[in-house]
């Protein structure tokens, strides 16, 4: 049995997922990559596993190579309307961070958009993430 969710949004812009529909990578367990136009990104969240409500480090390495100049984070439910939250990254290195508290709410399994966008601008650059309660 699949569910999928609406919105008054653009379905291309937010897409309708299943509940069951599995991710590729788990932030809860390791470090994950996407690749984006033939380049490498690594995802890492910490500590592990995630919790609602407590202060996470989101990490991004890789994303130095694609000459952003004011890159941020923008990260909002798939599967529930919690909001768009939006964080500045900083950069240490190779890595960029940010610091970030998940939201909850009713639902077991809430899956999270963290999307890469440039002086506000979304690049194409995401991953998804469930937070499971």
């Amino acid at each position: 049995m699949a569910f999928y969710f609406f919105s008054d949004k653009d379905p291309l812009e937010t897409p309708q997922i299943s509940q069951n529909s599995p991710l590729s990578c788990d932030l809860n367990v390791k470090i994950c990559e996407v690749n984006f136009k033939g380049k490498t990104l690594k995802f890492q969240m910490q500590p592990k596993p995630i919790f609602a409500m407590t202060p996470v480090n989101f990490e991004i390495f890789g994303l130095g190579e694609f000459d952003f100049k004011n890159p941020s984070l923008e990260f909002y439910g798939l599967n529930m309307d919690m909001g768009k939250i939006k964080a500045k990254l900083s950069k240490n290195g190779e890595k960029y961070s940010s610091k970030i508290v998940l939201s909850a709410c009713v639902i077991d399994v809430m899956r999270y958009r963290f999307e890469i966008l440039e002086n506000g601008e979304k690049t194409g650059i995401f991953i998804d993430f469930d937070l499971k309660i």
